[in-house]
């Protein structure tokens, strides 16, 4: 239950940090017209409140990681129980209720199908309760969570703020052994500096700076800003999964592209060869978008459609029932942990 409404000025700051999560508050300060001191004091008196936090996560590209979306169903006995074992999983970034079959909606990252299938998916079959999976590897992600926008900014500021925080130049190429240590650093927080990540990395700060450089420079990391779902005006989650022609995918990923509530989009193996999710206002938008998916795409077909009723974990973070951040010790699970050796 929320015990607060955000202000105005409160959403413009998550607004812009969705788009330059790690900007100055200086520089932050000029496209909103706020002094610095102003928005660090804001966005200081809001992350302890549990409502917004910055994380930084592996790029989308398959190429470099394995990324498998998961249906589990489970004993309705051991539910409970169960759902927590799946949380503790350091692999396991997001754990999601499901209203449909499957009991939960999980995505799960690993350096390659090796360590997936050999250490990952063994985890998961051996959590008490845990009945059946479904697995569908990602072979393409198109949009993830810090894709997400709030509509508060004018199209002007978001301009000045995307001069300001140029997209990445997306390479290929392999994650170097040594950048593991700065993404467990960067999923508790994506604006630690170079000097914040050799202090807790014990790299020196040359090396921590060039790698985090070059990680962000090329798309092997992105950074988002979160905010707690019950407070962001849209705290509905829903999901598709679509089965399209060979060949479509591309087309269809830049049309969803186009929605501001889009959350996640991925090609992926199985029946269902495109799934996305958005956060959206309320439930009359699911028919709407079907409408205007289809129309623009008639050969697509929605083989489900799934609502969500809570979020128990958003890349590595543990949350509450209103979808604020865990503030227990214990409440981010690195997902990162378990890297390759050097």
């Amino acid at each position: 239950m929320m015990d607060f409404e955000l202000a105005q000025d409160d959403l413009e700051l998550v607004h812009a940090l969705q788009i330059a999560p790690r900007l100055s508050w200086t520089e932050l300060g000029k496209v909103l017209g706020r002094h610095p001191a102003t928005l660090s004091n804001r966005w200081n008196r809001l992350h302890s409140q549990r409502v917004v936090w910055i994380l930084g996560h592996l790029g989308g590209r398959p190429q470099m990681h394995c990324t498998v979306l998961l249906d589990v169903e489970a004993d309705p006995r051991l539910m409970d129980a169960t759902l927590r074992a799946l949380c503790r999983i350091p692999e396991v970034n997001s754990v999601d209720s499901s209203s449909r079959h499957a009991d939960f909606r999980l995505t799960c990252i690993a350096p390659d199908w090796l360590s997936m299938s050999h250490r990952v998916l063994p985890k998961l079959w051996a959590v008490e309760g845990v009945l059946r999976i479904k697995a569908s590897v990602c072979t393409r992600v198109y949009a993830s969570g810090d894709q997400w926008r709030l509509d508060v900014l004018s199209h002007r500021q978001e301009d000045e703020l995307r001069a300001l925080a140029p997209a990445p130049q997306v390479s290929v190429g392999t994650i170097p052994a040594a950048l593991w240590p700065c993404l467990e650093v960067l999923q508790v927080n994506g604006r630690a500096t170079a000097r914040d990540i050799a202090q807790s990395t014990g790299q020196h700060p040359a090396t921590a700076a060039r790698l985090l450089n070059a990680a962000l420079s090329a798309g092997m990391v992105y950074i988002r800003c979160e905010l707690a779902t019950d407070y962001s005006g849209s705290p509905l989650l829903v999901q598709w999964f679509t089965k399209v022609p060979p060949g479509m995918e591309d087309r269809i990923a830049q049309f969803l592209k186009t929605f501001r509530s889009l959350r996640l989009c991925a090609a992926t193996t199985g029946e269902a060869n495109l799934t996305f999710n958005m956060q959206l206002h309320e439930p009359s938008e699911i028919a709407s978008i079907e409408r205007k998916l289809v129309a623009q795409f008639p050969q697509l077909q929605i083989l489900e459609t799934c609502v969500g009723t809570r979020s128990y974990k958003r890349m590595g973070w543990l949350l509450d029932a209103d979808g604020r951040f865990n503030r227990s010790p214990d409440g981010i699970e690195s997902s990162y942990r378990s890297r390759p050796h050097s």
